[in-house]
């Protein structure tokens, strides 16, 4: 029986909502430190993360403490259809659509980027990314060569999930319990 996308992002919602305030925090900080041991953030001198959601792997502690360890820190952008790139600075943030935090400042060509932190709703350990459903990623994504991790709870990594021609693939997936190669 194959479940729809649907009824996973259904059943990937509830997961989330199952993890304690501790068990989120927990989680986010073990993801952290082993990106944080990749070669591919080593490396890296440009970097896309995003600006978590509630529901969403928190970002919130890493995002100044990779700009003081010497990285250049983009987040995306929701303008119509498509997410542009903006550097991040704390001093220059405002709410965008869906309510998510924003830099103001001007777009950057993702040329620029050598590693992207993507958020997704499921992942398996094939690098396949379930994501909300309007394929901002999958737009972004194919616009740029650089290494994409996708980050999640441990709850969100399935065997397996419906994946289509466009889904862009992750290099990496990388959980609490560690790295899962592609």
């Amino acid at each position: 029986m194959t479940i729809d996308k649907a009824s996973l992002r259904r059943q990937m919602r509830q997961a989330k909502a199952s993890l304690t305030p501790e068990q989120k925090s927990a989680e986010s900080s073990a993801v952290w430190q082993h990106v944080e041991a990749t070669t591919a953030f080593a490396e890296a001198q440009h970097i896309l993360l995003y600006h978590s959601l509630p529901d969403e792997l928190s970002t919130h502690q890493v995002l100044d403490r990779w700009v003081e360890l010497g990285k250049t820190i983009y987040l995306p952008v929701v303008i119509g259809d498509d997410l542009v790139v903006r550097r991040y600075t704390r001093e220059a943030m405002q709410q965008g659509e869906f309510n998510i935090m924003e830099p103001t400042g001007s777009d950057v060509d993702t040329d620029v980027l050598q590693l992207i932190i993507v958020p997704g709703v499921a992942f398996d350990s094939t690098g396949n990314r379930l994501g909300r459903g309007k394929g901002y990623y999958d737009r972004l994504l194919s616009r740029t060569s650089a290494t994409c991790i996708g980050v999640c709870y441990n709850c969100q990594l399935l065997p397996s999930i419906p994946a289509e021609a466009h889904d862009k693939v992750m290099h990496y997936i990388i959980t609490s319990e560690g790295v899962v190669r592609r």
